[in-house]
């Protein structure tokens, strides 16, 4: 167990700082103001860009939320990748919920 310890000690503190980060999110909700930040965002490429524009938009939303609003030591911790998974659920939680008043699905 030393052995392994020793061998993975760097694998093992970044394992620790992630999960404490993800901790640190939960707790002081920031998710919660990340998606509501990003939900304006989205309102405001809608109306910005066309409608055959999609992926522009999504790119803007994603440069103005990763970059602007996510603080620069949070970059660390954060990578680019989950945050574009994040904004494309969000959106398609919003999407559903925008059809009918509710949330259909489970993502």
């Amino acid at each position: 167990m030393k052995e392994f310890l020793s061998a993975n000690w760097f694998v093992l503190l970044l394992a620790v700082l992630f999960l404490g980060f993800d901790i640190y999110l939960i707790i002081t909700k920031q998710w919660t103001k990340l998606r509501q930040q990003a939900y304006a965002l989205m309102l405001t490429a809608e109306r910005v860009f066309d409608d055959s524009e999609g992926a522009r938009k999504f790119e803007e939303v994603f440069e103005q939320l990763y970059y602007n609003l996510i603080p620069a030591w949070a970059r660390l911790f954060v990578s680019p990748e989950s945050i574009r998974e994040k904004l494309q659920e969000w959106y398609t939680l919003a999407k559903d919920y925008l059809d009918n008043g509710k949330v259909d699905r489970n993502l």
